[in-house]
């Protein structure tokens, strides 16, 4: 699908950026997928917007010291749908599906064989993909066992002085890829295992006190990932069962963002699945 994000400038100017892949970030950092270095009050990366079928998934960076608006209430994170304005400090943003309409001269005509042409190629690929009743080879029924998405204790990859900075490292990465879990769940994912190999360096140096701390907050994002699946996976199944590809297609890229890593049979079924129901989504639209 085509999917742009529009700058809205003080000065009445525009910028459009065609949004590339599944998802995109907006913020100052030059490395972010819609960078405004020149807005230097934003967070590096202070949005995420996922295109979907219906609109944008859109989340705001915790704790940016800019607030975001839509329709002038504070906005934090959710669904908005395709041309919806996001005020973002002293400019705004809009997400939206389509580029503006060319204007073709008045006596521009489109020729009749490219036409029938197009309509020709688009027909055959539609009849190929949905003469059968059931559509693409998508396989409702999933593995009925749960993906275990954590090993459990990490070990230390150093010894001696040398554990303390790897304590010290691991607890740094861990904090940092916490905070991108709502912008990317990989990155929450391995936020819990450097969780456990700072709790095992620092058990290796003695200090209790930062073992618990690492435990702690290992154990709170851990039980985070764990309910995000459970829910990701009972609204897939429901999708499912009721036809609606669209969702199910959201659901099951959600669940490979955090089950990837794994070898299982249900991570399988999800990149099966995953490539027919990009295929008959698209088709359809």
């Amino acid at each position: 699908m085509e999917a742009y994000v529009e700058v809205l400038r003080e000065d009445g100017s525009l910028e459009r950026l065609r949004i590339e892949g599944e998802q995109i970030t907006v913020g100052r950092s030059p490395t972010a997928g819609v960078p405004l270095p020149d807005a230097r009050d934003l967070e590096p990366e202070h949005l995420l917007i996922a295109p979907r079928g219906d609109g944008c998934w859109v989340a705001v960076a915790q704790n940016a010291a800019v607030p975001v608006r839509v329709r002038g209430e504070p906005f934090q994170h959710g669904m908005l749908a395709w041309g919806t304005e996001i005020d973002l400090g002293s400019m705004r943003l809009r997400i939206t599906d389509r580029l503006p309409k060319e204007q073709k001269a008045p006596n521009e005509k489109t020729s009749p064989v490219v036409m029938f042409g197009s309509v020709g190629i688009i027909g055959i690929l539609a009849w190929s993909l949905l003469s059968d009743p059931g559509g693409p080879d998508i396989d409702t029924e999933a593995p009925s066992e749960s993906v275990t998405i954590f090993d459990g204790e990490r070990p230390c990859p150093s010894a001696g002085a040398s554990a303390l900075y790897s304590a010290d490292q691991s607890a740094e990465a861990a904090l940092a890829k916490s905070e991108r879990y709502p912008f990317d769940a990989s990155d929450g994912v391995e936020s819990v295992d450097l969780y456990r190999t700072a709790q095992a360096c620092y058990g290796l140096v003695g200090q209790q006190e930062a073992v618990q701390r690492m435990q702690r907050e290992g154990d709170w994002m851990q039980h985070r990932i764990e309910e995000d699946y459970t829910s990701h996976r009972f609204r897939l199944e429901r999708a499912m069962e009721q036809q609606r590809w669209p969702d199910a297609l959201i659901e099951t890229r959600s669940l490979l963002a955090l089950t990837r890593h794994r070898e299982h049979a249900y991570v399988q079924w999800l990149v099966r699945n995953e490539r027919q129901l990009s295929l008959l989504v698209e088709t359809r639209r």
